[in-house]
């Protein structure tokens, strides 16, 4: 996958990308159902000069008795400019349901299409981030759900510090936070603000465990 051209180089533009972009240029996590792998949840960041790209691909397959009985598939891609959220675009298959999002920076706010909200503006506050995990500043942003184009204020609360597994069979120190309200699932951050672990409850027990070389 694409690294993180030049994130190294010092720099203002450096310091206007979020604190969560990880230097590797990628974050990869097995995706877990039950303890059984269901597929994967890749990211690739690629910047250029004060801009950031995100480009998000999740595929996951649910299996009972060998039967495959539940797909989700998403793509998406984030732009982010100076340090600010411009731009996304998405596209979700639920389990055969096809659902598209897009959501660009209008004068206050955001402009948002959805095949299953409509659309509409948000210029309140606070600021409209995606609900794409990897950024830690979701913690207390209006989430904009990627597959519906929902929004909803983040609601989070920190029972502290834990280890975590990765998907290599080790372990990465990092901060749990609760989300609830409209959302109910727990997200890790590591100690560099890097996203490190998802879990929460549909009909079964999903984990991220993620990729660490």
């Amino acid at each position: 996958m694409a690294g993180l051209a030049g994130l190294a180089a010092a720099g203002p533009a450096a310091a206007a990308l979020p604190a969560s972009v990880p230097p590797s240029g990628e974050m990869r996590f097995k995706v877990l159902r039950n303890n059984a792998p269901i597929g994967e949840h890749h990211m690739v960041f690629t910047r250029r000069g004060d801009d950031l790209n995100v480009a998000i691909n999740a595929d996951f397959l649910v299996r009972v008795a060998g039967i495959p009985v539940f797909r989700y598939q998403a793509a998406a891609t984030e732009s982010w400019s100076g340090g600010a959220f411009t731009e996304l675009e998405s596209k979700v298959n639920h389990n055969g349901k096809l659902f598209s999002v897009r959501a660009s920076r209008i004068a206050g706010g955001y402009a948002v299409q959805s095949t299953k909200t409509g659309n509409y503006q948000y210029t309140g506050v606070p600021s409209l981030l995606p609900l794409t995990y990897w950024n830690k500043q979701l913690l207390t942003a209006m989430l904009l759900n990627v597959e519906t184009g929902q929004h909803y204020p983040a609601i989070s609360q920190s029972p502290g510090w834990n280890h975590v597994p990765t998907a290599d069979g080790g372990t990465i120190l990092a901060q749990r936070f609760d989300l609830t309200g409209r959302l109910h699932l727990s997200l890790w951050y590591d100690q560099q603000d890097q996203w490190a672990g998802m879990a929460f409850h549909i009909n079964g027990e999903e984990r991220y465990l993620k990729y660490t070389s």
